[in-house]
């Protein structure tokens, strides 16, 4: 089989399917791509809109980085060490998100690291109880596991499917490990798109529901899940013939339309792992709260 060309732009995060356009960027009202008349095929984009997409891959580490970021910022913080470290990779994992324009996404991750510090700080305002203690395991796990999610979202946002496939085949990685990987990264957003989709539709038959899920759950797994499961399903047998025709199994190392190389981004990420290793043993033996957290 010829070596496949994965398309780097067609498959991001704001992808709404399986398969995308052939110029990488669908035609969108405001995007700077118009479509030709008749032809559901977008036209060259204009130069703001390229300018905009350079900026953005100016702006976004090689796939190798990304993945070493998350690696060892999972580590460093499920490891045993100081709570502080945690607290430093949540703002690091914040700032990448802000640097890729995902600010909303950022202040989420800070409100609810914020409610699980709450709930740590609790029994001190609150003195010591045995309910107060349970809040103290409870929200310094969930403090850990939001931050290595923090980690992960970021790696959702900058990964491009294409780029991550040349990146993992670079890196002789077998392609055992290399399709499950690219396909859940395709998968998910199609997840989460088809999810906002399946609400709509439900709020456009007057079956919208917020908080009444959670005392309604039966309602909740007929009107939203169940539509949800079957959408997936659906999903999955396209990507899997998407997958086929793009050549995503086979053992010829595909190409790439972005060339993969080291930049000062990857420069400014390897020098922010590498400060956040040596900071994992200086702040070891450092208590987040006087004999309290650590």
């Amino acid at each position: 089989m010829d070596s496949t060309v994965f398309n780097d732009d067609a498959a991001g995060p704001r992808a709404r399917g399986p398969l995308a356009s052939p110029t990488g960027v669908p035609a969108q009202p405001g995007s700077g791509a118009s479509a030709m008349p008749g032809s559901g095929v977008p036209a060259v984009l204009d130069a703001g809109a390229i300018l905009s997409l350079d900026e953005r891959r100016r702006w976004r580490p090689d796939p190798r980085t990304v993945l070493l970021l998350v690696l060892v910022g999972n580590a460093l913080v499920m490891t045993r060490g100081s709570f502080l470290l945690a607290v430093i990779v949540v703002l690091v994992a914040a700032l990448a998100l802000v640097s890729n324009g995902r600010v909303k996404l950022a202040l989420g991750v800070i409100l609810v690291e914020s409610f699980w510090m709450f709930l740590i700080f609790l029994p001190s305002l609150t003195g010591a109880s045995a309910l107060g203690a349970f809040f103290v395991a409870f929200g310094f796990w969930m403090f850990k596991l939001c931050a290595a999610a923090a980690l992960a979202g970021y790696a959702l946002t900058v990964l491009v499917p294409g780029e991550l496939v040349a990146a993992l085949r670079a890196l002789h990685i077998p392609v055992a490990v290399t399709a499950p990987v690219t396909v859940l990264l395709r998968f998910l957003p199609i997840v989460v798109s088809e999810y906002r989709a399946v609400r709509e539709a439900m709020a456009l038959r007057g079956l919208a529901m917020g908080w009444s899920a959670v005392f309604h759950p039966l309602r909740y797994l007929e009107f939203i899940l169940v539509p949800l499961l079957s959408s997936c399903a659906r999903i999955a047998d396209d990507m899997t013939a998407a997958g086929t025709l793009r050549g995503l199994g086979s053992r010829t190392r595909p190409t790439s339309l972005h060339r993969l190389r080291f930049s000062w981004v990857d420069a400014l990420w390897l020098a922010v792992i590498a400060a956040l290793i040596v900071a994992r043993y200086y702040l070891v033996n450092i208590s987040f709260t006087p004999g309290g957290v650590r």
